[in-house]
């Protein structure tokens, strides 16, 4: 129900998510690189790939999320590729995608969801491939605010965002080798801002992998 609310549909993309798309697009290909979306919502950043020349296929258990994804694409004469279905049993074969994101997805699960999650990334791509990943950090203010199931993860009790019951797992800079052992390279960046007059932070790991 989440996307049925307009103020859940954005239309512009994440600056972070540009930058990822240009520098991880492979050279040297006569053919348009496949981009996997996981839990691509109504699909901006499914345009955004899409304007910079990548064909983008778009994943999200959510039926109106992926309707509203798809009158965005069609309004933009784009192909509608897209498949509802969950993050830790990806509908692909493997070694299918030239990149992969997943923007601010991941840390709905559990700790062990969020591996199961992390390894289909590396599944579906291809060798050489990079996936771009946002997890929240510890520092985050929603860290601890709830009933812990597991170290690290949380069944949220605020009820100041649309986050209230969710399960949460944030994870720490130390945990970030182990979460994607199996890529041969791997780099992140935390990306921060404050809000309600200062008084919550909003913390994030920006995570490039590479197969």
């Amino acid at each position: 129900m989440l996307h049925s609310d307009a103020r859940f549909r954005p239309l512009y993309p994440s600056e972070s998510v540009v930058r990822f798309l240009i520098a991880a697009r492979p050279k040297g290909i006569s053919h348009p690189p496949k981009l996997l979306d996981i839990g691509s919502g109504a699909g901006r950043h499914l345009l955004t790939a899409a304007e910079m020349g990548y064909l983008p296929v778009g994943l999200d258990f959510s039926h109106t999320g992926l309707a509203h994804a798809r009158e965005r694409l069609l309004a933009k004469n784009v192909a509608p590729l897209l498949s509802v279905a969950g993050m830790t049993c990806l509908p692909f074969a493997d070694e299918t995608f030239d990149a992969v994101l997943s923007y601010g997805v991941f840390y709905y699960a559990s700790a062990g969801e969020m591996k199961k999650s992390i390894g289909e990334v590396l599944r579906v791509l291809k060798l050489g491939a990079k996936a771009f990943v946002v997890l929240r950090t510890s520092r985050d203010y929603r860290y601890g605010k709830g009933t812990e199931l597991e170290p690290g993860t949380f069944q949220l009790n605020i009820a100041d965002t649309n986050e209230l019951n969710t399960v949460q797992h944030f994870v720490t800079e130390e945990q970030i080798p182990e979460y994607f052992a199996g890529f041969s390279q791997i780099s992140f960046e935390k990306n921060e801002f404050s809000f309600s007059d200062r008084t919550k932070l909003n913390s994030d790991w920006l995570i490039t992998a590479q197969k």
